[in-house]
């Protein structure tokens, strides 16, 4: 238990910690790559962590020093030296080694945490084996965990839904560039999501590999190619940061956040834009965006391509004058925890009025009510964030399991103590 007491606004500055999303892709691309990559201002958190774990496990060299990581690739042919791989909490971890363990010299399994289990990979795993490989359940059909035959993907087409997440597809893509032959994958839903997928695409390009992507619904992919070695810097990331910005929502103050790309393709980065609809100051000054907090009003959004940022967009909401609207929401039941659920619990011991329904999470602002709470985090990195910044607004605020933030942003305390 961590208690968060109530902070005074003041201008703070401090850096983005690197994107999540980007080093867990350049620790697969590169370990896939011929040669020696060097990643730089890499992010070492728990699913990076297990990331690393597995491809050593795979048979991959992998230095972890100051400021980088150091991968021998394999050049597409991972020489496994362990059967067993354990991806903790880490659902990208799960769903990009679903189909990349296919290129293994022995059969491996694949399983995690308990929660982990409980996510589905059923649209993944149809995928791999549409494209010619075996990927047997050994327990419930379509969860983990898995058994992944050496049976490289001869390539061809594959049908799958991406409603649930875009990870599917990036795990896919990912493989394909080495099939055999060439590949389409066919989305037969919408997907969500897609600023990750774009995120894939665009680091297989850096990565010497190319994917064509026609507008979400299918996507081309000439194979077989190779994965070039690079170096390979990360840049920083929105979706850690967005908790930065948070601050400075709820309290009124001005927080400067530097190490951010302007430019990026992450999706993210929209959590400014919501900020700045909800009245706060989003100013640009060249590697550094500053946000100054003020006078907040409800907005109406669809999350579809966002869902990471319903929980702070949600703790921001509650403070907000008005009414508060998310739609296409249903997906989140698949993270960490059902965040949905989890938010609207925890923002009402706070005394918010939190309603949602399969698609729609809806938060009537009433900020006068609010007071501290003891709340849960379900061992959800991002409902814990949420609800300790929620706190510093409010005080008293008594954050069970406080060591989950460590899945994406270990020095998360440290830095919130810089508002205290």
């Amino acid at each position: 238990m961590r208690t968060v007491g109530r902070a005074k606004p003041r201008f703070v500055t401090v850096t983005a910690p690197p994107a999540k999303a980007y080093t867990l892709r350049a620790l697969l691309l590169a370990s896939l790559a011929e040669g020696q990559s060097v990643l730089e201002s890499p992010l070492l958190a728990d699913d990076q962590l297990k990331m690393i774990g597995c491809l050593r496990n795979l048979g991959i060299s992998i230095d972890v020093e100051p400021d980088r990581i150091v991968v021998q690739g394999c050049g597409g042919r991972f020489p496994a030296k362990a059967t067993d791989l354990y991806v903790g909490d880490s659902g990208v971890t799960m769903n990009f080694l679903a189909s990349a363990a296919v290129f293994a010299n022995k059969p491996v399994t694949i399983g995690g945490t308990p929660r982990l289990n409980e996510r589905p990979v059923k649209e993944v795993v149809d995928g791999v084996r549409q494209l010619g490989a075996q990927v047997d359940y050994l327990g419930t059909e379509g969860f983990p965990p898995l058994r992944v035959h050496p049976l490289p993907l001869t390539g061809g087409k594959a049908s799958l839904h991406g409603a649930v997440t875009s990870q599917y597809f990036s795990s896919l893509v990912i493989s394909s560039a080495l099939a055999s032959r060439p590949v389409e994958l066919v989305c037969l839903d919408e997907m969500t999501e897609r600023p990750y997928f774009d995120i894939s695409v665009s680091m297989m390009a850096d990565f010497g590999v190319s994917a064509e992507n026609h507008d979400y619904r299918r996507v081309t992919i000439a194979a077989p190619q190779s994965y070039q070695s690079r170096t390979y810097r990360v840049e920083g990331d929105y979706s850690s940061a967005s908790f930065l910005f948070l601050v400075a929502a709820v309290l009124g103050s001005t927080v400067r956040v530097e190490g951010l790309r302007q430019d990026s393709v992450q999706g993210d980065r929209l959590f400014l834009d919501f900020l700045a609809r909800m009245g706060c100051r989003v100013e640009w000054n060249g590697g550094s965006v500053t946000v100054t907090g003020g006078q907040l009003v409800g907005l109406e959004q669809d999350m579809s391509d966002v869902p990471d940022l319903v929980p702070p967009l949600a703790a921001a909401a509650v403070f907000a004058h008005g009414t508060t609207r998310f739609t296409r929401i249903g997906h989140l039941v698949h993270k960490e925890s059902n965040r949905v659920a989890a938010m609207e619990t925890e923002l009402r011991k706070m005394g918010a009025a939190v309603t949602h329904d399969e698609t729609t999470m809806t938060i009537e602002g009433r900020p006068e009510v609010l007071h501290g709470a003891a709340v849960s985090t379900y061992n959800d990195h991002r409902i814990a964030m949420s609800l300790a910044i929620a706190g510093l607004a409010v005080g008293n605020q008594h954050i069970e399991n406080p060591g989950c933030v460590a899945k994406s942003f270990p020095d998360f305390w440290e830095k919130l103590s810089l508002f205290e």
